[in-house]
């Protein structure tokens, strides 16, 4: 989990989820209210991970020959699983970064 780099508090995995899907520059920490940003190497792993997990869904349909419903309960569970996976992989830092 993240920790804000002016308090120091750990975030909790919902207050982490809830600001890593905002597509916003920054984000504020539940704790002092200071603007935080996600680092590059986080967005970074963040963008692998989704990437990864478009491949796990694609592959699965097309080597195991799902049928649609079959897909679609198969990508929620894929989706939710990367969902909570996300936010362990979080790091803030207080200055903004390039995106690359």
């Amino acid at each position: 989990m993240p920790r804000c780099q002016n308090c120091h508090q750990k975030w909790s995995h919902l207050a982490t989820l809830k600001r890593s899907l905002n597509f916003s520059s920054g984000v504020t920490c539940p704790h002092c209210g200071e603007k935080q940003y996600v680092t590059k190497q986080s967005r970074k792993r963040s963008a692998s991970l989704s990437g990864l997990v478009s491949f796990i869904i694609i592959a699965a349909a097309l080597f195991f020959n799902f049928s649609l419903p079959e897909l679609l309960i198969f990508s929620s569970i894929i989706l939710v699983l990367s969902l909570l996976i996300l936010p362990y992989g979080i790091e803030l830092s207080n200055k903004d970064e390039p995106y690359w």
